[in-house]
């Protein structure tokens, strides 16, 4: 980062890049919360954390603000972890290789963590800045939100005293926002057996090259699902020619779109040639339906070698794949009064282990009767084939308040550095605020940051002068609070 030396928000990339050499994949966050933990204690601030290290910071209020009610600044301190097929990276103890790019800093091969380190190291400036004017500080840095909000869920409703709270885990720098969406994990099993067929040829048949995204934000984009994609080619391939499947497997995180794929079939010797044939048909004739979607998409089938001559039953095979073509993925209803999507089902990960099949979705709603319904549509799904389902915990909605001081100040705020009107918008993301504002009914909340793109994904990238902005506005809203 020494090549941004002269930026304003120089001490937000600072702390990046030392927060970045440390691991802090969702669930491997000790390293992190220990490291934070200790930044508190070496800056002489009242700190503590908890058994799920959610770890809580509190700077007094600078002189003249005494009087001031107390504001909470909130992150994250996990990180999705995905990266390029090809990438030898190692999350566990390979720091992220940052890159600068123009107005863009990256990784390279792998997801960069502005989603949420952005929101961390903006906290950290904050905390070591002892020229700025604030009221009383509490900031609260939450564990394990990419996977479920394990740390906000954790958290004591007794730790914090302010009135007002600000979320950083927003990626546009022009919006503030008020509400988000709820939601449930459903994951479902189906029992398998493997039955013996000896000398078949296997091919690896692989989707790649889709855009994937974030399961929340970038749901309604209609971009392509690989499970699904590679369920079509699959069945297409079923109906031309005798293929036996061995495995199925796709996705990464019940979060994220995916964008990968794969199957192993076999086939007798007699039948390569025909299917090499129909795979080639079958995989211009989606490209040609969908190359205008996903500019990358690829579809390679290649020959491998198996360790067993096992293969999934034909009938269980079939049922398979006919679950996964009419099992819901993408937007299930739109809210036309605040022009988002109103609920939506990710079809995140399929697996196919020793004796069984497995299915992985994420479903989201900001109305809970519209969760409900799309709970009882995957559990019917489930029903239909013969899976055993079991939900997630899930976390709340977040029901936004629009006539609050808060939200006038940073809109206010806003305004004066900007002279344009900052959007107020409620999303179909998930936020922990909305487990924070049922621990803490009485607190307001919103949730700023700086621009990022591609979360989730390799291709994600954090705006510079965006961060610059965000961190002077932050700067000056609580001096206006």
């Amino acid at each position: 980062m020494e090549q941004l030396k002269q930026s304003t928000a120089y001490a937000v990339f600072k702390n990046f890049e030392k927060i970045s050499q440390i691991p802090r994949c969702s669930n491997d966050e000790e390293k992190i919360s220990e490291f934070i933990y200790d930044f508190g204690k070496r800056l002489g601030l009242d700190t503590k954390r908890d058994d799920t290290g959610n770890v809580l910071i509190v700077k007094p209020a600078s002189p003249s603000f005494e009087g001031h009610d107390p504001v909470i600044l909130q992150a994250h301190l996990d990180m999705v972890c995905e990266k390029t097929e090809d990438s030898l990276h190692n999350f566990a103890c390979d720091p992220i290789d940052i890159v600068v790019d123009g107005d863009f800093i990256k990784a390279k091969d792998t997801t960069l963590g502005a989603d949420d380190g952005a929101g961390v190291a903006l906290m950290m400036a904050i905390l070591e800045d002892n020229k700025l004017e604030h009221p009383k500080l509490e900031c609260i840095f939450t564990t394990t939100e990419e996977t479920g909000m394990d740390g906000a869920l954790a958290l004591s409703d007794q730790w914090l005293t302010g009135k007002n709270l600000i979320n950083l885990d927003n990626e546009e720098d022009w919006i503030v926002i008020v509400g988000c969406a709820g939601g449930i994990n459903a994951y479902l099993n189906l029992d398998i057996n493997f039955v013996e067929a000896r000398d078949l040829n296997n091919f690896q048949i692989k989707v790649s090259g889709l855009r994937g995204g974030h399961s929340g934000s970038t749901i309604g984009e209609a971009r392509l699902n690989a499970i699904k994609l590679l369920d079509s080619l699959l069945i297409k391939l079923q109906n031309e020619l005798p293929i036996k499947l061995s495995k199925i497997e796709g996705g990464s995180k019940h979060n994220a779109i995916p964008s990968m794929a794969n199957a192993i079939i076999g086939v007798e010797a007699e039948n390569i040639g025909s299917l090499k044939e129909h795979f080639e048909a079958i995989s211009l004739e989606l490209k040609d339906l969908y190359l205008k979607r996903e500019l990358d998409l690829e579809f390679t089938l290649e020959e491998v070698e198996k360790e067993d001559d096992l293969y999934i039953d034909d009938e269980q095979a079939k049922l398979i794949l006919r679950s996964l073509s009419t099992f819901p993925h993408g937007v299930n209803s739109y809210d036309k009064e605040l022009n988002i999507v109103r609920s939506s089902n990710n079809l995140a990960k399929v697996r196919t282990t020793e004796n069984s099949f497995y299915i992985e979705t994420s479903i989201r709603s900001s109305h809970d009767q519209d969760l409900e319904d799309l709970k009882d549509t995957v559990k019917k799904q489930a029903e239909i084939y013969g899976y055993k389902i079991r939900f997630s915990e899930g976390y709340p909605m977040w029901k936004p308040e629009f006539e609050t001081e808060l939200l006038d100040k940073a809109v206010k705020t806003y305004k004066s550095i900007r002279n344009e009107d900052m959007e107020v918008l409620v999303i179909h993301a998930g936020l922990e605020t909305g487990i924070l504002s049922q621990k803490y009914p009485d607190v307001h909340m919103i949730a700023i940051g700086p621009t990022i793109t591609g979360a989730h994904t390799p291709n994600e990238q954090w705006s510079i002068s965006s961060t610059e902005f965000v961190f002077e506005y932050l700067k000056t809203l609580l001096k206006n609070l």
